[in-house]
């Protein structure tokens, strides 16, 4: 049996609000391999967004039975958090990089919760304020089969500007 004495006034009840919706810069905080309830391998992401106290976590889930989708999916991964080493074994070099996500709103059991959508491209992420990128180094991109940037790591020196709210009239 463990070995510990509670102590209430350590306790302090935590109400966690949803993430809102909305596009959000993002740093991959961890990646765990999973098998997934359908039974097909793949990834938990788990996403770390300055300025909000809660998580994200995007499932990257491969799908032999549609080699297309996973691959447009593993793509627009790559390419949001500028991954160039695409061996999949390789998966822990992905900690610490930052990309882009789009934030939406679902139910889960009666409660909203937020979930992303789908990861934005690096072309989507000059948006943010502080993406910087200097005529310069747009002409020195390495391009991987002309697919995605594979720039340096955590391009983005302002971190610090997460959120831009989605316009009213875009398309999902």
């Amino acid at each position: 049996m463990a070995n510990w004495n509670y102590n209430p006034s350590e306790y302090s009840a935590r109400n966690f609000e949803p993430i809102p919706e909305g596009d959000y810069r993002v740093r991959i905080n961890n990646v765990k391999e999973k098998i997934f309830s359908t039974g097909n391998e793949g990834f938990e992401i788990t996403l770390e967004i300055p300025g909000q106290v809660g998580k994200l976590w995007y499932y990257l889930v491969l799908e032999p039975s549609d080699s297309l989708k996973t691959n447009q999916r593993l793509g627009m991964f790559f390419d949001s958090f500028a991954i160039c080493d695409t061996d999949l074994n390789h998966y822990s070099n992905w900690i610490g990089r930052d990309g882009a996500v789009r934030v939406k709103h679902s139910v889960y059991n009666g409660t909203i919760t937020s979930r992303v959508v789908f990861c934005l491209s690096r072309s989507q992420q000059k948006k943010f304020l502080d993406y910087s990128e200097s005529v310069a180094e747009s002409q020195n991109r390495t391009v991987n089969n002309g697919a995605f940037y594979c720039g340096q790591q955590n391009k983005f020196p302002g971190f610090n500007t997460p959120h831009r709210e989605i316009p009213s009239d875009m398309v999902f």
